[in-house]
């Protein structure tokens, strides 16, 4: 997401630009977490004087595997930041990477279905969300 500075005001609102970002483009695609559909963002860039203020929104679809019983889970994305850039003769700021950071540093560490997911069984692998088996008493 590329603004040219001379298109932002210099006081007022801002300047607010929604794109929809391709998830392999940026590279957001780990393991166990992908997104189903492109990411939405919208970004307001305000200016002060050298210094650009942008308050970002992501949302998008994805896909999570569950730590425990290795169920794909399908589910919302949503989050918000703020990025500020000292953009002294600068003529076009990108933000891209910067969301593209933002994003993959909100992942979880450990993703579960729900809290209560009773996992796999050690011994044939069952879900255990799904039935029980012979195993899981013992």
């Amino acid at each position: 997401m590329k603004v040219k500075l001379n298109d932002i005001p210099e006081e007022g609102e801002g300047l607010t630009l929604t794109e929809a970002l391709d998830p392999v483009k940026l590279s957001l695609d780990v393991p166990d977490l992908k997104f189903t559909a492109p990411v939405g963002v919208t970004a307001t860039f305000q200016k002060f004087q050298e210094t650009v203020c942008v308050e970002v929104g992501v949302t998008g679809a994805m896909e999570q595997l569950c730590a425990r019983c290795l169920e794909h889970v399908g589910r919302p994305y949503a989050g918000r930041f703020r990025l500020d850039y000292l953009v002294d003769g600068m003529q076009v700021l990108d933000i891209t990477d910067d969301v593209r950071q933002e994003i993959l540093l909100s992942y979880p560490v450990r993703f579960l279905c729900r809290e209560d997911c009773l996992g796999l069984c050690p011994q044939c692998g069952t879900n255990l969300n799904e039935r029980s088996c012979n195993h899981a008493s013992s």
